[in-house]
């Protein structure tokens, strides 16, 4: 086992939140330079985390790190906008605020990100959704990984058509086959939900289609298309995701989660690890990557900001998004305190949690 914390009672702590006016279009450099007088405050929250009220000798990641822990972190992310985006915050915060140095390392596919963090060449990712669509890569690797924590909970997955389209169920596919051109976009070959979607297929007795691999951005680049010329397409969609909030959209009926055992129940979005990972960086480090976790309103600010960067690069639009968003950071680092200041290790998520199908029980 890792060295434990000894974490002292602590008095009361108050953190108080830049006020922070500033206008809602901003460049990069402007964001960058008021970012290090925010991170002020923010580092403010990281040394109560390290023993507010009288110091702690638990040697966290503000004092130089637990004895015999990491102060370096590899995490690893797809090009899904919504687990990406949410990576370069938690990159940012780690580093600005909890002393410790970040390599993100972006990959092609879900099957990869999990192998990386099971091998130990990465330690992190924070995008497995399950229990059902990403199923099959966590069986080979969970007895190699944990979970620490969800991301963000009830998820839907569907087939994703344009409101204007006449069809309403996936039955009713046959009859836009030729406008379709017998095709529907997917994302990244390989991809669960390309999978899924056959199966969907099959499942209905529909012929005639193929499901067309695609990066994501080709995919949401097809799908803008077809929306500004009023055009059929049908694309393997999914919330949290940008494009809900940016285009008028419906699941079809009989190809969405809840209505179809492919797709099955709600599911939730879990951050995994390296079986080591409790063990392996200071308590500091794990409880702020255990309790953040993102709402509704939360990921689709993020990721509309990572969409409308302009010219930033992935890492200055996390830390505009965290400059802006004072008052949800401040609350992560409030459950970081009462985490770090629990005895004994960080404990991980059994491997068959699930917030979303219990709720639904």
């Amino acid at each position: 086992a890792g060295a434990q914390r000894t974490v002292p009672e602590t008095s009361t702590c108050v953190f108080l939140s830049p006020n922070l006016d500033q206008p809602d279009m901003i460049d990069q450099s402007t964001s960058l330079r008021s970012f290090t007088a925010v991170l002020a405050a923010v580092a403010f929250l990281a040394v109560g985390v390290a023993g507010c009220g009288g110091g702690s000798s638990s040697g966290g990641s503000a004092d130089g790190g637990d004895p015999g822990t990491s102060q370096t972190l590899n995490m690893v992310t797809v090009n899904w906008i919504e687990g990406m985006a949410f990576t370069y915050a938690q990159e940012q915060i780690l580093e600005d605020s909890l002393g410790m140095t970040v390599d993100v390392k972006e990959v092609q596919g879900g099957g990869i990100a999990f192998k990386s963090v099971a091998d130990q060449e990465r330690d992190y990712f924070n995008e497995a959704w399950l229990p059902t669509t990403h199923k099959e890569p966590w069986n080979e690797t969970k007895g190699d990984a944990d979970k620490l924590g969800y991301m963000y909970k009830g998820t839907s997955v569907g087939l994703t058509v344009p409101a204007y389209m006449d069809i309403t169920s996936v039955t009713e596919l046959s009859e836009v086959r030729e406008g379709l051109e017998g095709e529907i976009n997917g994302i990244e070959s390989g991809a669960a939900v390309n999978d899924q979607t056959r199966q969907i297929l099959e499942n209905n007795g529909i012929e005639g289609f193929d499901v067309v691999p695609a990066s994501g951005p080709a995919t949401w680049q097809a799908l803008e298309s077809a929306i500004n010329n009023q055009e059929p397409i049908v694309v393997t969609g999914w919330y949290p995701h940008w494009k809900w909030g940016s285009y008028d959209l419906k699941y079809l009926e009989g190809a969405q989660t809840g209505q179809s055992p492919v797709f099955g129940a709600p599911e939730d979005v879990f951050k995994i690890v390296d079986s080591e990972f409790t063990e392996e960086f200071p308590k500091d480090a794990v409880c702020f990557l255990k309790v953040s976790e993102v709402n509704d309103a939360q990921i689709e600010s993020l990721m509309d900001t990572f969409r409308n960067r302009g010219d930033m690069d992935k890492s200055a639009a996390a830390a505009q998004w965290v400059e802006n968003n004072p008052d949800i950071i401040n609350g992560w680092m409030d459950q970081t305190e009462e985490c770090v200041a629990s005895d004994g290790p960080v404990q991980t998520l059994p491997d068959d949690a699930t917030y979303s199908r219990e709720q639904g029980a």
